[in-house]
């Protein structure tokens, strides 16, 4: 957005409708930022989101899903608008037998459950030493009690 904002142009911002707090946040955080029409956000499902992608745009830059970046590719083709897919990876979690577990469960808890896992690091999978499988099992078990 600064990089769009730099350059001289405008931004509309779509959140995630299943972030509907951090959407909030987001839109109050534009409307003390921006003047009108600089930055822009729009709030609804996948149909506020199917509107916009049949508008003409100059660039698309969507964070999301795989599944979702495809309709995404799809609509921006029947324009020729060009897009950036940035639609996250594999994120692992390594835990070595000599993590301090407690503290480990508490990172990797956190880091999936921000801002409901759809942030690009959110962990997908543990690899973790064989010995100490059980005990994160219960460490990561109690995190999510608290």
């Amino acid at each position: 957005m600064i990089s769009a904002l730099a350059a001289g142009n405008t931004v509309l911002l779509k959140p995630s409708e299943l972030t509907p707090h951090t959407t909030t946040v987001i839109e109050s955080i534009v409307a003390a930022a921006f003047p009108d029409g600089e930055v822009e956000t729009a709030v609804g499902g996948p149909d506020v989101a199917k509107q916009l992608l049949d508008q003409r745009w100059d660039l698309i830059f969507f964070t999301g899903s795989t599944r979702v970046g495809r309709l995404v590719y799809e609509s921006a083709a029947k324009h020729l608008t060009p897009v950036v897919l940035e639609l996250g990876g594999k994120s692992p979690c390594v835990v070595a037998a000599d993590a301090e577990l407690k503290t480990a469960a508490r990172r990797i808890v956190w880091g999936k459950c921000v801002n409901a896992g759809q942030t690009c690091i959110a962990p997908d999978y543990i690899l973790v030493d064989n010995r100490i499988k059980d005990k994160l099992c219960t460490a990561l078990a109690q995190e999510m009690c608290v």
